[in-house]
């Protein structure tokens, strides 16, 4: 457990994380993992000065500073999504990079790819983040949740070849095991031929859905909410299997400025 997060799991399968502070701890795990989390594992273990934490800091600026608030709310949210999730559940790793592999350019993939360690199953990962405004924090999770719902299961049954070989490409780039790489790389050119052939359906796959809600005055949706908007999808049976994430702050603000803060004391 890491101060300042507070985080309930339910036996449905709904993570809800609340981040009351930016505490040190967390900031460790932050400063810990962030090449490796951007670059990819294969990359960030190389220690060279091209993926260190200051020149990731960096690059993620570069990319952050030029978008909209709303792009800039969803690149927060996923960065926040591979630290918590990969910190508090570490049965799985990353099998994809935070960092695109076009130059600055939005991602033209799926968002996370995971690989599960014990099955070896691959699982996908779609995240929507925004602001409450005036709405409350389950309704807006609520919304969140749906939209990446639709949003992963347009992407799992589409046949669009580079969606599919960012994925192969992705965890080439960040699994380090030569066995492992392998492994993953042919299950997920199986899902590629599948989806390049016009065969390819959500319920072939495993989905995780995060809605990553600032919720600005609002109060914090509790874990039992957000299990009940998680059963509702799960209900529709519309992936072989399902897990949904909550992760919930007051502002984006405060995560801003400690990363930008990073690069003057770094």
């Amino acid at each position: 457990m890491l101060p300042g997060v507070q985080f309930e799991k339910s036996a449905e399968g709904s993570l809800c994380f609340i981040i009351d502070d930016i505490s040190d701890e967390l900031k460790t795990v932050i400063r810990e993992r962030l090449s490796e989390i951007c670059n990819g594992a294969a990359k960030a273990s190389r220690n060279s000065v091209l993926y260190s934490y200051q020149k990731t800091l960096n690059t993620f600026f570069q990319k952050f500073d030029p978008k909209s608030p709303d792009i800039q709310k969803g690149m927060i949210g996923e960065l926040l999504t591979h630290v918590l999730f990969l910190h508090y559940e570490d049965g799985f790793r990353a099998a994809s990079p935070y960092f695109n592999m076009e130059e600055d350019s939005i991602k033209k993939g799926f968002d996370l790819v995971l690989h599960h360690k014990a099955t070896s199953e691959i699982w996908f990962v779609e995240v929507k983040a925004g602001e409450c405004g005036l709405e409350t924090s389950i309704n807006k999770l609520g919304s969140l949740l749906s939209l990446a719902k639709n949003g992963l299961k347009t992407a799992l049954s589409s046949d669009r070849n580079t969606l599919w070989q960012n994925a192969v490409n992705g965890a080439s780039l960040v699994i380090n095991d030569t066995g492992l790489k392998t492994q993953v790389e042919t299950l997920l050119e199986s899902y590629n031929e599948k989806a390049l052939s016009g065969g390819s359906i959500s319920t072939d796959y495993n989905a995780v859905l995060v809605a990553v809600c600032f919720s600005g005055t609002q109060a914090f949706a509790t874990g039992a909410e957000f299990d009940a908007r998680h059963q509702t999808q799960k209900g529709m049976n519309e992936f072989k299997d399902l897990m949904s994430i909550a992760l919930q702050k007051n502002t984006i603000q405060r995560v801003i400025d400690f990363l930008r803060s990073e690069i003057d004391d770094v």
